[in-house]
Parts: C-alpha cells; structure tokens; sequence
C-alpha cells in the first residue's frame, strides 16, 4: 500500500502534465512496480499462440520475447498485423502518402525472422492506420470475420493482443476486433494483453484501477533477451531519424523499458 500512496503523492504534484506527455522516469517507474510489485511471475505454457499485433513492431516491443522463447521450443506461432502501418511517417515529404508501408512490412518480415516466425506464419491484413475505431460497419465485420478464419484454421492455445486501455485508438479498437473475432470462432482460447503505451500516456490508480492491474504477470525472457534486441532494432523506421523527417516516431526514453529482460502481460478472465 505504502507504494500505492506513493504514486498517488506524485500524480497529485504533476497536475500539469499533459495526459500523454508524462515524463520517462515516471514511466519507467511505473514499469519496475508492475515488474517487482504489481505482477506475479509467469511460466511460459507449452501452448500454441497467435500474436495480434495493431502496427508493425507492436508484436516484437510486446511479445519479442514470448514469440523468441516458443520458437526454442518448436512452439508454432503466428502473428496478425492489423494495419499497413503508413500513418506513421505523414509529416515526411516521401511518406506522408503512405509509401511507408511497404518499408514496415519488410521490417516485420525481418524482425520475425529474427524471431523464429516463418514468413508463411505471418498475416497481414492492411487496414488503415489509424482509422480502426472509425471503420464502417461493414468493414469492422470484414475484419472481425478476417481474424475468426485465422482463428479458426491455426485454433491456438492462446492469443495476445495489445492492452484494451492502451491509449493509441488502433491498439484499443484492436482489443475488442479481436475478443468479437474469438467469440465468432466459438474457440476456447486463453486471451491475454500487453501493454506497449499503457505505462507511458498513462497515471496507473489514477486512470486505471488497481483491480485492473491485478491481473498482471511478468515473464522472464532473459535467456532471448538479444535477440530481442535484434529485432527491435530491425524496426529501424521507428526509432531511428529518416533523412528529411525531423524527428523519430517513438519518444525519446520509451524504448528503454522493452529492452528489459522482462514481459508484461494482463490475464483476460473469459
């Protein structure tokens, strides 16, 4: 509790922080309580696993490790890639047409790779980034059906997929594209998420209760930590500065906490 009253000392200080600007030590800080307070560990399960993944990248910064790890082990694993990735460089002069998408597909074909996924694994759906929560109807169910044949045709043990609460619109829309698409296969899966920008754009007790992250595990991927690493730094558009653009797509500091040798993942009770 004492850590508890702790957090809520330093919310009540940064008043004027804005809700998606909070600084990395505090982010940080509230990564090592979920590690060392506010989870309990995790045993990797000899279960099959698809991997939804809203962006190319998001599979690797959440779940690098847990897909590494299953590889070793001859664990058959497929991942999802939701949109084509092309709103992430719409300020550059050679990308803001979406010509960037293209360059994060071969990205993620490396990064798996690195992982242990066969390219015959790997699904792409290319949806529009960043247009998830606003699709129409008709393509909402397009997709939903989309994910419910993958489904279907690998019937895994277990399914991740990015943090309901995650504060990125196409990672919450995500969230529920595929809890709709697993109750439309009528398979019977263990569901769990992973946070990628749960503990940067948010104030944990404030914005999301402690029940909520009760129901958090660590994972140790220490023995695959490098290639981890490696396949992080395959997403070379994401962190790195492109001639011309100004400026990186992920934040200063924010990489810092997915090169741990941990992963954190919250339990969907069904």
């Amino acid at each position: 509790m004492e850590v508890k009253h702790l957090f809520r000392r330093i919310q009540s200080k940064l008043h004027w922080i804005g809700k998606y600007e909070l600084p990395s030590w505090i982010c940080l800080l509230q990564y090592y309580w979920l590690l060392s307070v506010g989870s309990k560990p995790m045993m990797m399960s000899q279960k099959s696993a698809l991997i939804v993944a809203p962006h190319q990248d998001d599979e690797t910064l959440g779940c690098g490790g847990l897909i590494a790890l299953k590889r070793e082990q001859g664990i058959s694993v497929q991942v999802v890639f939701v949109t084509d990735g092309a709103a992430s460089h719409t300020w550059h002069p050679r990308f803001k047409a979406g010509e960037i998408a293209p360059i994060r597909k071969q990205e993620a074909l490396t990064a798996l790779a690195i992982l242990g996924v066969e390219q015959t694994q790997i699904h792409f759906l290319d949806k529009r980034d960043g247009k998830l929560k606003y699709a129409p109807d008709v393509e909402r169910q397009q997709t939903i059906d989309q994910l419910a044949q993958i489904l279907c045709a690998f019937d895994p043990g277990e399914v991740y997929v990015t943090h309901q609460q995650d504060r990125s619109a196409d990672h919450e829309a995500t969230y529920g594209l595929v809890k709709a698409a697993i109750a439309a296969s009528e398979l019977e899966v263990e569901l769990l998420q992973y946070p990628i920008w749960l503990v940067w754009k948010t104030l944990l007790f404030r914005e999301v209760k402690l029940s909520q992250i009760a129901g958090s595990y660590r994972l140790s991927i220490k023995a695959v930590h490098g290639k981890k690493r490696q396949a992080i730094e395959a997403y070379r558009s994401q962190y790195s500065q492109i001639e011309g653009a100004g400026g990186t797509v992920l934040p200063p500091g924010f990489l810092r906490r997915f090169f741990q040798p941990y992963e954190v993942f919250f339990k969907v009770d069904r």
